[in-house]
């Protein structure tokens, strides 16, 4: 893990609530997709009671010129010091971090259980699948309140993977929403895996979420070497 200074790009409202933060990618910096940094800031307006630094999954994929982050908005330091960034702002970066990433062997059939900015690792690496053509059947449920909350969904229902699936589950949705309804639940993951014994699980949500999820794919009785957890608190 290095040290490195990044220059803030661009910053935008992706969904309600949630921004998406662009920094210019140092030119010797790499990583796989599915880790996370460390970001700090070196001169913070807004101080509270907790560190100046947050762990954040890398949103963009290792091709990508830039890099991305994705967080809610809330009342806490960090992220008002992240919304008052103007471009050509530096922040410091300790990175790259964490274990998850794809499987190797491409005949390993992938499961994405996400939840809010719980898309951001996913993000990542399914424009990393994408870019290289990789064959793993990939299927997604990706879990929000409404449309209007979920971040990234329209590039993640049009990613162009072979062999993808993915399924968008609303617990809140309006009238006109026409994909799933309720929360991801046991009977919903038998509609739409086959195989429990070969699979990788990946769970990324709040920690209510992973336990919830967790819970379920026992029930389903995966391994405990076919999960892949991160935890969002």
């Amino acid at each position: 893990m290095q040290e490195y200074t990044i220059t803030l790009r661009a910053k935008k409202d992706i969904a309600q609530n949630t921004m998406q933060y662009d920094f210019d990618k140092p030119k010797d910096f790499t990583f796989r997709a599915g880790q996370f940094a460390i970001l700090d800031m070196p001169h913070p307006v807004h101080r509270d009671e907790r560190p100046s630094f947050r762990s954040l999954s890398i949103a963009s994929a290792p091709h990508e010129e830039i890099l991305s982050f994705i967080m809610r908005n809330s009342q806490s330091a960090f992220k008002q010091n992240m919304l008052a960034l103007h471009t050509g702002d530096a922040v410091t970066m300790k990175a790259p971090l964490g274990h998850m990433a794809l499987p190797e062997d491409e005949s390993v059939p992938v499961v994405f259980l996400a939840a809010g900015v719980g898309i951001t690792p996913v993000r990542s690496m399914l424009r990393h699948a994408e870019q290289e053509q990789l064959k793993n059947p990939i299927t997604l449920f990706y879990a929000n309140r409404q449309k209007a909350t979920a971040a990234c969904l329209d590039e993640v229902m049009q990613c162009a993977v072979e062999n993808y699936t993915c399924l968008a589950v609303m617990s809140r949705p309006t009238p006109q929403w026409t994909g799933l309804r309720g929360r991801i639940n046991k009977e919903m993951i038998k509609d739409h895996v086959s195989d429990f014994v070969q699979t990788q699980f990946y769970v990324i949500g709040t920690t209510g979420f992973v336990g919830a999820m967790k819970e379920i794919l026992q029930d389903l009785d995966v391994a405990d070497h076919q999960l892949h957890i991160d935890n969002f608190g």
